[in-house]
């Protein structure tokens, strides 16, 4: 999980390797699979990036072995957090003939590597193993962002909607009460503007907002980055200009959000430091925050933009490597860490949101809590977004990491108050619309 993190630079490291690879309905009970006929005796490996939650995939391959005596399954930690290396890492194995068989990719790449064949079609598979991968218990949003040109490259083990983190101490000191769903934009505008506090210089002491992520900013508004065909630039576009006016007015107009010397002090910019009233962000950072022992915090939904609320998903993918001399290990492999009970395993721990409508339900996810969390929001919140159908991932591309690093590059500008949003985006259709997939 699906982070959701913005990933910068990974392009250039993704041209060379990959060129070189060939080819919300109700929740309904499902079972904890069984063990079912084997393949042959084989090892292989599952790779992640590593990161707080990495103990809790050891679990997972506590349950399996015993299930399935003859797969030696390999926990292979890159070592590299989600970052740049993580991907310069992979793609150095995949182009040597080594790649992981079961790995998890970042959704910025997913696009490029089904296109360039990284992955292993899955669609054969899962149908073979219905009754075991029960799709129809992944929440659609998830078994949607799976799919690339209708094939099915990734069975999604876990992720989240955005919702907004909240400073309960900074809400009450300041005579304020959490938003239902039916907040808007102008509602949490004037909430962070009450929240954000700065000393006689004008010196940010504390901020009300932190930086909101432009994609859900954009789908609430109406608009969308590129169309989903992958043919067409669509940011420049005026729903897409209203709502990056938005966030660059959050931080010069109204000076809510921080600006670029802000948001380089983590006391002002990270939620966990205190000092920040509201952060627009999935529920991977609970890894961090229930760690936190001097504040109390809950979490709401985002609030409504001018066309409701779209929240962009952050998708826990997971998949074959197209390489892999084992694939029927990998597949079982694959359907048990993202079946029931493999989830059950690396999740309850209370730090990913489980990709199945019937482990959502459960106590250990429904009722997790931190030792500084208000509430049971911390947990329903997201669960309730994918209900609403208030949610989905961003389309794939075959050139989607090219696409999104120009964007967080040409940001920087309407962050600073360099350019006018117009401007801003005007740079991102002239550096990406060569990168545009013909019909």
């Amino acid at each position: 999980m699906k982070r959701r993190v913005y990933m910068q630079g990974i392009a250039a490291s993704l041209a060379g390797p990959l060129a070189a690879c060939a080819g919300g309905s109700a929740a309904q009970p499902v079972r904890d699979q069984q063990p079912t006929p084997e393949p042959a005796p084989a090892k292989i490996s599952f790779m992640i990036p590593g990161g707080p939650a990495d103990e809790d995939y050891l679990h997972v391959f506590d349950a399996f072995r015993p299930k399935y005596p003859r797969i030696t399954a390999e926990f292979v930690r890159a070592g590299t957090g989600y970052t740049q290396a993580y991907v310069d890492k992979l793609n150095t194995l995949i182009s040597s003939g080594e790649g992981p068989d079961v790995f998890k990719p970042f959704d910025g790449t997913f696009g490029q590597y089904a296109h360039t064949g990284v992955f292993k079609q899955l669609d054969d598979y899962i149908k073979r193993s219905a009754a075991e991968v029960q799709l129809d218990d992944i929440y659609p949003a998830y078994q949607e962002a799976s799919k690339y040109k209708g094939k099915v490259y990734s069975i999604v083990h876990n992720g989240a909607p955005f919702g907004v983190w909240m400073n309960v101490d900074l809400l009450q000191r300041e005579g304020l009460s959490l938003p239902s769903w039916d907040w808007t934009w102008a509602d949490m505008l004037k909430m962070a503007q009450v929240m954000t506090k700065r000393d006689a210089t004008g010196r940010a002491t504390q901020i009300g907002l932190a930086r909101a992520p432009y994609p859900t900013w954009i789908w609430s508004a109406g608009g969308d980055v590129y169309s989903a065909d992958g043919t067409r630039m669509l940011i420049d576009q005026p729903p897409a200009i209203e709502a990056l006016t938005w966030l660059q007015e959050s931080v010069h107009r109204h000076r809510v959000s921080p600006t670029a010397e802000e948001q380089a002090d983590q006391t002002l910019s990270l939620f966990e430091q205190g000092n920040v009233g509201m952060a627009a962000t999935s529920r991977g950072p609970l890894a961090r925050y229930r760690n936190v022992t001097n504040f109390t915090f809950d979490c709401v939904p985002l609030p409504r933009g001018p066309k409701g609320r779209l929240s962009e998903l952050g998708v826990g993918y997971t998949s074959i490597w197209s390489g892999t001399k084992a694939p029927d290990a990998a597949f079982t492999f694959l359907s048990f860490f993202c079946g029931a009970e493999g989830q059950r395993a690396a999740t309850s721990r209370g730090v990913a949101v489980p990709s199945r409508k019937s482990l959502v339900e459960e106590p250990w996810y429904k009722d997790y809590s931190a030792p500084r969390s208000a509430s049971n929001k911390i947990n329903t919140v997201f669960t309730d977004t994918l209900k609403r159908n208030e949610a989905r991932a961003r389309a794939p591309h075959p050139r989607e990491a090219d696409v999104f690093r120009s964007i967080v590059t040409n940001m920087n500008d309407l962050w600073s108050n360099a350019k006018p949003p117009r401007d801003v985006a005007q740079a991102i259709v002239a550096e990406t619309s060569g990168m545009m997939t013909r019909p």
